[in-house]
């Protein structure tokens, strides 16, 4: 589990689960926050890729252990 915290844009929940960053201005660094999950299901290709072959319905910790897990 990770330490950091952010709320989902596309859910509201605040956790530690896969994120999709994206950076709105290189100036301030702001930033906004997507589950893998909730992207892909707002229209995200990368977030559809990268959820692409993985067991449907993996979230949370169970998608970080599978996109961490060494090959």
């Amino acid at each position: 589990m990770s330490e950091v915290k952010r709320p989902c844009v596309g859910c509201g929940n605040t956790d530690d689960h896969p994120r999709h960053v994206i950076g709105l201005s290189m100036d301030t660094h702001d930033d906004v926050y997507w589950h893998v999950d909730c992207h892909a299901n707002n229209g995200c290709t990368v977030c559809k890729g990268v959820l692409e072959g993985m067991k449907p319905g993996l979230t949370g910790d169970d998608m970080r252990a599978h996109l961490t897990k060494e090959f």
